[in-house]
């Protein structure tokens, strides 16, 4: 089978397996594939010919299997010519349909992973950190004025090392949706000021927003009260979170 004839039948298999397929309306293109498949099985089961030399004939050209098969544009058969059996087309149909279904289900796998790839970055939510304690509430004491308008549920919880822990719920943005907050301040500037102000070397201070908690979190330095350095060294991650219930202390060291 020469190059001529190989490109006839690539053609002819395009048009009945490719996705554009239209062969089954051409019953003389269908004839025609099936003679030339036809001469491929018998070419790839036969030995392989001989090398041609002066005196031996190459191997079936274009116009050998037009003369094996006839005309394609002849649609009658010589009546001594027993007529072959057409291969028939619905297995390749269900080929076509398989590979297509195949090819989509492929898509859409490649589809979703070059989303998760390339759409974000995973971003852990949590470093894991130990939580090293509950605040316990203070209702004797009085929560500042920090929190501006006060809406009842305001609370205030006992020292911890030093620092005492405010939470309640306050207005963040233009609307009337309130959003729980925690403030953390110096217990000897509380002790001394109680509800009309806040100094001190430090106050910290964080708001939620719907599902996320309130947190503060902070690495500890110098100017922390010497109980809570003593009890988280200088260096330590602490974390404070509210849940909109309890405040529970987080830190790298337990």
């Amino acid at each position: 089978m020469d190059d001529d004839v190989r490109h006839e039948l690539r053609r002819l298999r395009a048009r009945a397996y490719g996705p554009d397929a239209d062969i089954a309306d051409d019953p003389v293109a269908s004839e025609r594939l099936s003679v030339l498949e036809e001469l491929e099985r018998r070419e790839r089961s036969s030995p392989p010919p001989p090398t041609p030399g002066p005196d031996v004939p190459a191997g079936p050209t274009a116009s050998d299997v037009d003369d094996v098969a006839g005309d394609p544009g002849d649609s009658e058969a010589p009546e001594d010519e027993v007529p072959r059996e057409r291969r028939p087309l619905v297995r390749s149909r269900r080929q076509l349909w398989a590979w297509a279904i195949s090819l989509a289900a492929v898509t859409a796998l490649a589809s979703a992973a070059t989303a998760l790839t390339v759409t974000f970055v995973p971003v852990s939510s949590s470093v894991g950190a130990p939580q090293v304690g509950t605040l316990e509430s203070d209702p004797d004491t009085e929560t500042p004025a920090i929190f501006g308008q006060r809406t009842g549920a305001e609370r205030a919880f006992k020292d911890f090392y030093g620092v005492t822990a405010f939470v309640g719920f306050a207005q963040v943005d233009s609307t009337e949706n309130l959003s729980p907050c925690v403030y953390l301040l110096e217990t000897s500037e509380v002790s001394l000021r109680g509800a009309r102000g806040v100094s001190g070397d430090f106050v910290y201070g964080g708001c939620g927003a719907g599902v996320f908690p309130a947190t503060v979190e902070f690495v500890v330095a110098e100017g922390m009260p010497d109980a809570f350095v003593e009890r988280f060294p200088i260096g330590t991650s602490v974390q404070f979170v509210f849940d909109g219930e309890n405040v529970g202390v987080f830190a790298d060291r337990g």
